[in-house]
């Protein structure tokens, strides 16, 4: 085959562009039009009369005209999931009316037969999810119906639709040449079918090793997530290889793109391999932990998850910062929990100096004691910091264990001391400045005099 140019896809070209004048030239007929218009009225009619009941019984419940045991959580839960149903069992049973009705007329019904199976995978779809649904709850089921089963049952409608419509066939076995490769479209569609099976893989074999391992092995918790995430990049690597070789790559031309890939790295991409080697100390040598409080740009947050490339942590006003994970190994971060989740908060006030410092420390170590976080042993102190200019500096340490709520349990101290100072008649002092005017003050006054 002679090659123009190093990418060329005409064929596949020229057989989309047939297979799209075809499908054109076949809706253009009456028969098919009128198929279609029946099929359309099918799918209207089928949402909306399940639309209908859901709006029926929201107000038969604003109106409390439904019996109790229906109200039940479990009750409300089954008819919810149920309700899924409805639109692909309303659809399934008018297209077998309206089959019945164009074969007594005498019409072309083909179509409408070809789309009995669409509407069928549709059903079962629906079934497999509302089983679902009822067992599990909708929260439980999302990140698997959106990674497994959706998509499976969308390769299922296209593989109907394919295996349908006419030249189909020509189409699959259109050629695609990347230079000295070439490959078909079905063998392209092949290899992506099998690298997102890799991909659902992955993701299932990491879900299922964070949740049996640490059972099983009484590790903690880091080093679950550290293999389980190692062993989801490493299927994810394999599924790739795997993808590259049904597509005719050799180890010769993934030696040619890996020494390609290492210029890129040489050139524009150390800041991402900087990030991924970061990634990998982070995950052996556990230095940083999903769970883990530390201190980043003066705030306190909360580590959620570490990949290769950036750690998700969370402050708390619930915002997630993704933060690459060269920050960590070149910077000084402050960890709370690195050697255990027992920390002290430091809360500093200052009193007037007409103030007995016994009554303080009595007051504030029994502030202290009267939160419900703090920490009985090691029991609060509070240091005297010293003779301030107009006041008496303390400082008073609590204990706590949870490191996440550091700034409201100071927040609560500040309050109770508040309230317990003023129930015991003791000033929370304002700057005092003695002003000594010296020889200016004999002048004041005498201007005062003279006006």
């Amino acid at each position: 085959m002679e090659q123009d140019s190093p990418y060329q896809t005409e064929s596949v070209i020229d057989s989309l562009q047939n297979q799209v004048e075809f499908l054109l030239a076949m809706i253009a007929r009456p028969v098919v039009q009128r198929q279609i218009l029946a099929f359309g009225l099918i799918l209207f009619v089928s949402w909306l009369l399940p639309e209908g009941i859901r709006r029926w019984r929201q107000k038969r419940r604003s109106t409390n005209e439904e019996p109790a045991a229906e109200t039940s959580s479990r009750k409300q839960r089954w008819l919810a999931a149920l309700y899924h149903l409805l639109t692909p069992i309303m659809a399934l049973v008018l297209l077998n009316i309206t089959i019945a009705l164009f074969a007594n007329l005498s019409y072309p019904k083909g179509l409408l037969q070809n789309l009995t199976n669409l509407v069928w995978i549709w059903l079962i779809y629906r079934i497999i999810l509302t089983l679902l649904y009822a067992r599990f709850g909708i929260e439980g089921v999302r990140p698997y119906r959106k990674r497994i089963l959706t998509p499976l049952f969308v390769i299922l409608f296209i593989i109907q639709i394919s295996a349908t419509l006419p030249g189909s066939t020509t189409l699959v076995e259109a050629t695609i040449n990347l230079g000295a490769i070439s490959f078909t479209l079905g063998s392209l569609l092949s290899a992506l079918l099998v690298l997102y099976s890799f991909i659902v893989t992955a993701w299932v074999v990491e879900q299922v090793m964070m949740r049996s391992l640490p059972s099983r092995l009484k590790a903690e918790p880091g080093v679950i997530v550290s293999v389980a995430t190692l062993t989801r990049y490493c299927l994810l690597a394999l599924g790739l290889i795997i993808f590259l070789g049904m597509l005719g790559l050799d180890f010769t031309s993934l030696a040619i793109i890996a020494g390609g890939l290492s210029v890129g790295v040489g050139i524009g991409l150390q800041d991402i391999t900087s990030n991924i080697v970061s990634g990998l100390v982070l995950l052996f040598e556990q230095s940083l932990r999903p769970g883990d409080v530390i201190e980043i740009n003066g705030r306190i947050s909360k580590v959620e998850k570490i990949s290769l490339r950036a750690t998700t942590v969370r402050t708390p006003t619930n915002e997630k910062l993704i933060v690459p994970n060269n920050n960590f190994t070149t910077n000084q971060v402050k960890s709370f929990t690195k050697s255990g989740r027992l920390i002290q908060i430091m809360v500093l006030f200052r009193v007037s100096h007409k103030s007995d410092p016994e009554l303080v420390k009595k007051i504030a170590i029994e502030t202290g004691l009267s939160h419900p976080l703090v920490m009985a042993y090691p029991p609060p102190r509070l240091l005297f910091q010293g003779y301030g200019d107009s006041s008496l500096d303390f400082d008073l340490r609590v204990s706590v264990n949870k490191p996440d709520t550091t700034s409201n349990i100071r927040s609560d101290l500040y309050y109770m001391l508040w309230a317990k100072f003023a129930e015991n008649h003791i000033e929370i002092p304002f700057a005092e400045r003695d002003l000594n005017l010296g020889e200016g003050w004999e002048k004041l006054t005498s201007n005062l005099h003279t006006r």
